[in-house]
């Protein structure tokens, strides 16, 4: 299996067929969809199911675009997932979603910082997007505490979001 990069309390790592239930459990909570497209629409067993197979099979191994794992270490459990979309060429948009009895341990800040310092030294990126509702107070501010700038609100999915970002600095 392979590990996308580590954080002092976190790794991300590929998906297994074994990650179904756990996953299930993140993702069939309604909170965690509360600020998302998915908002009243929380996942099934079957589209947890579906989810995993898809990224199993896309098999991605850098990251410049890769879905993964959220792996708490101090007890081995999946508490979410998180990675890099496909947005603009080579400007993913970051993405991240955490089990509500892990909001506020400074995880999705951890997260957020690993992924963006990971992409920036192993790919060509050249900036990564952020977004959010504009109410989800909680991660307009990680977006902020991991460095992204605002760059106002516009229509992104048939809804408003707040639109976020970082530029590459390495000079890629």
């Amino acid at each position: 299996m392979h590990i996308y990069f580590e954080t002092e309390r976190l790794i991300v790592r590929q998906y297994t067929l074994n990650d179904v239930e756990e996953l299930f459990r993140v993702m069939s909570d309604s909170k965690v969809h509360t600020y998302t497209k998915d908002k009243g629409n929380p996942w099934d067993r079957q589209r947890t199911d579906a989810y995993i197979r898809f990224m199993i099979n896309k098999d991605f191994r850098t990251l410049d675009c890769y879905h993964g794992a959220v792996i708490e270490k101090h007890s081995n459990s999946l508490i979410g997932l998180c990675g890099l979309n496909p947005y603009k060429e080579r400007e993913p948009e970051i993405e991240w979603k955490l089990g509500v009895p892990y909001w506020g341990r400074g995880y999705a800040t951890e997260l957020g910082k690993q992924m963006i310092k990971e992409a920036f030294a192993s790919t060509d990126i050249v900036g990564i997007y952020g977004m959010a509702q504009p109410e989800n107070i909680a991660s307009r501010t990680v977006l902020e505490k991991i460095g992204m700038v605002y760059l106002g609100n516009q229509i992104f999915r048939d809804h408003e979001d707040s639109f976020y970002y970082i530029a590459n600095s390495n000079g890629l």
